[in-house]
């Protein structure tokens, strides 16, 4: 039997690495353990839960020590906090990790895989839009999120030591936006604010004209966190030492294109029509290369723009997280 412990698992993500890891426990004999502040009846009823605050190394101490791999999704992140509080940042990414990562140490945990933000090479993508796996780091510093970012990329860094002294097996993702239907608290530069696309969504819904805001031809990635979890699975099962990669589908979806798809997906019967305002800001443009998950861990996105739309709606309607 093989333990996997999510931390971070009543995240949006964590919730459904949960079910999907539960789904398929049979595959590999998975026992399922979760950790987080706070847990749902949803996490308790498919897992081992436990009250962990990665922040405190005593906390560990509840943990069992034969956990086969563990999946750090316990970050502190701009897109959950109200106001700026650095030092959260740095207690949680940086000396939570270590904590983390001693804990693996010690109890000699098979691999870890490690959740990065790809803010760390966002900003590339306006000279080319396609992000290689491999891309050093390159911040940003007059974006409100930077001093999160530096410290997701002193956690990888620390997160490498490991890898290279102790002989850790490491798998680190670099996630993008990650798409996926739930409640949770959104902010933006510290403010609670309801996410653009849900935005879009409703407009839809409603039937009232959508701006498209700058140059619509700007594609990105749009990737569903069911296609995430597909990533990190294959990640905990494979017989290789270490792997960097990108979470995506090697795609890029055209604002437009992705507007005329809400409006295709949610609109009702009176159908949204679609404005211009070029003199906006220009929506962000990336392209995630997956080519080394392909090849490494036979990694193929299952979910397309459209049929990832369609499943979010579906998701909504069941509503199983709350």
């Amino acid at each position: 039997m093989k333990k996997i412990l999510i931390l971070g698992a009543n995240g949006g993500i964590g919730r459904n690495l949960v079910d999907y890891f539960f789904e398929r426990r049979a595959e590999y004999d998975i026992e399922l353990l979760t950790a987080d502040l706070e847990s749902c009846r949803f996490i308790e009823n498919r897992s081992q839960y436990y009250h962990v605050d990665i922040r405190k190394k005593e906390d560990f101490e509840v943990l069992p020590k034969n956990i086969y791999c563990v999946i750090d999704l316990a970050t502190t992140m701009p897109a959950r906090m109200v106001g700026f509080d650095p030092q959260k940042y740095i207690d949680t990414n940086i000396s939570g990790t270590c904590n983390l990562l001693e804990y693996c140490r010690v109890n000699n945990v098979n691999r870890v895989l490690f959740a990065q933000t790809f803010g760390d090479i966002l900003k590339k993508t306006e000279s080319n839009p396609i992000l290689l796996p491999d891309m050093t780091p390159d911040l940003d510093y007059n974006d409100t999120k930077s001093f999160y970012i530096a410290t997701m990329c002193t956690a990888v860094d620390c997160v490498k030591y490991y890898h290279s002294i102790y002989n850790m097996r490491t798998f680190i993702f670099r996630l993008p936006t990650i798409y996926s239907w739930h409640n949770k608290v959104y902010c933006e530069n510290g403010v609670i604010t309801k996410q653009a696309w849900k935005i879009l969504i409703d407009q839809a819904e409603k039937g009232e004209d959508i701006h498209v805001w700058g140059d619509p031809n700007r594609a990105k990635d749009m990737v569903y966190v069911k296609d995430l979890c597909q990533e990190f699975y294959r990640a905990c099962f494979v017989e290789r030492d270490y792997g960097f990669y990108n979470i995506g589908t090697g795609v890029g979806i055209k604002l437009l294109d992705q507007i005329k798809g809400i409006i295709e997906v949610f609109g009702g019967e009176k159908k949204s029509q679609i404005l211009f305002s070029p003199e906006k800001p220009n929506a962000p443009q990336y392209i995630m290369n997956i080519d080394n998950a392909r090849a490494e861990l036979g990694y193929e996105p299952q979910y397309d723009y459209i049929s990832m739309l369609h499943d979010m709606k579906k998701e909504r309607e069941i509503n199983k997280f709350e």
